[in-house]
């Protein structure tokens, strides 16, 4: 089997997957019924671009049809970006200024109009023959590299912001599938490089058995992305526990309110937080979240995150795993809890899971709950 004829066959196992994908997801009722139409769409985008691997050898397409085929995947970096989005925002819903993420398209086909869309096709099959050399073509590759890489840092930077708020706003962020968002990005970030690695080949190279080679190796790193997706979405069909739009980072509050900040009530207000803690013990709830703790001091959430995010210079997550620390190391401590495991124990003071249970451990006493026992 000859390169050409592997990379076809590899792609038609990834058309047969992206199209069954794009099916589930456009059809399945969901919540996220927003993320799921745009993932769909992605995959749809995606087996456009690529089905000229397979169907090259068996057919051919008119001139106009195949650059459109090509350029359609300008729309990919903006699918992926607005598909993270709809999974951090529970409320988001696309208005009309989310159209200018077609622009990428847009201008895309603007370059090529002149001397190919609005050219006869006798004129078209000239510009096609020495493709790579036309300054068209290169343009559109530096512009397409840039807005990958502009729609990569705005996926990257709201990673930031999501991981930010929601430290700021509950006390077990497990649930939130934040690593899952950023192994997503980084993948794509890695399929990016390899893609741009490859078409820098196309221009300078001229040994079209290296770049079959390298083709054939895009084509596999696709297919195990492909793959990846769908394990995830079978194992995790519910990938992401969303915020709503109207969380703000708390470092923009804090700057509408410091010129209302007083001392004395904040200082008091801070000790009031201190005595409910202690007394009440809320953080032995696993699912506490700022707004429920708000709730139980009846105080309004904003400004108990003010509180404990600008005041105390402490994430939410931070101040409420300090208190089961405490109650962890509390309970370590007393010789009557010599037969509890450690499983059992971060389950009772709050936590859900033994990483963080341990990282946090570490960071307040510099040793792990293990250690910790053992020097007892």
């Amino acid at each position: 089997m000859d390169k050409f004829t592997l990379v076809g066959t590899i792609t038609l196992v990834i058309l047969f997957f992206s199209v069954l994908l794009s099916f589930f997801l456009f059809t399945v009722k969901a919540k996220n019924k927003l993320g799921n139409t745009l993932l769909a769409t992605y995959f749809t985008v995606f087996a456009i671009h690529i089905s000229v691997f397979f169907y090259s050898k068996y057919i051919e397409l008119p001139l106009v049809i195949e650059m459109l085929r090509d350029q359609i995947i300008t729309l990919a970096s903006p699918l992926l970006y607005l598909y993270l989005l709809s999974n951090i925002y529970s409320d988001l819903k696309l208005r009309p200024i989310h159209l200018l993420n077609l622009l990428p398209l847009v201008i895309a086909i603007l370059i090529f109009t002149p001397r190919f869309y609005a050219a006869n096709e006798t004129d078209r099959i000239l510009f096609t023959e020495n493709f790579n050399a036309q300054i068209e073509t290169k343009i559109s590759y530096i512009i397409s590299t840039l807005t990958t890489v502009f729609y990569l840092v705005l996926m990257f930077i709201e990673l930031n912001k999501y991981k930010k708020l929601l430290q700021e706003n509950y006390a077990n962020t497990i649930s939130f599938n934040y690593k899952w968002l950023y192994q997503l990005t980084v993948v794509v970030s890695t399929i990016f490089v390899f893609s741009q690695f490859k078409q820098l080949y196309k221009f300078l190279g001229n040994d079209i058995d290296t770049l079959n080679i390298m083709r054939l190796m895009l084509i596999i790193l696709l297919l195990g992305f492909l793959f990846w997706i769908v394990l995830k979405s079978m194992y995790q069909p519910e990938l992401f526990k969303a915020i709503d739009t109207k969380h703000q980072l708390i470092k923009s509050v804090a700057q509408v309110h410091a010129s209302e900040e007083k001392d004395a009530t904040i200082q008091a207000e801070i000790k009031i937080l201190q005595e409910f803690m202690n007394e009440h013990e809320p953080y032995l709830d696993s699912s506490l979240t700022l707004q429920k703790l708000a709730h139980q001091v009846k105080m309004p959430s904003r400004e108990l995150s003010l509180l404990i995010n600008h005041h105390l210079n402490q994430h939410f997550f931070d101040f409420i795993a300090s208190y089961r620390i405490k109650k962890a190391i509390s309970l370590l401590d007393n010789p009557a809890n010599k037969k509890l495991t450690i499983l059992e124990i971060l389950y009772d003071v709050g936590f859900n899971s033994k990483s963080p249970f341990n990282k946090a451990f570490k960071k307040h006493t510099g040793q792990t709950p293990t250690e910790y026992r053992s020097k007892l």
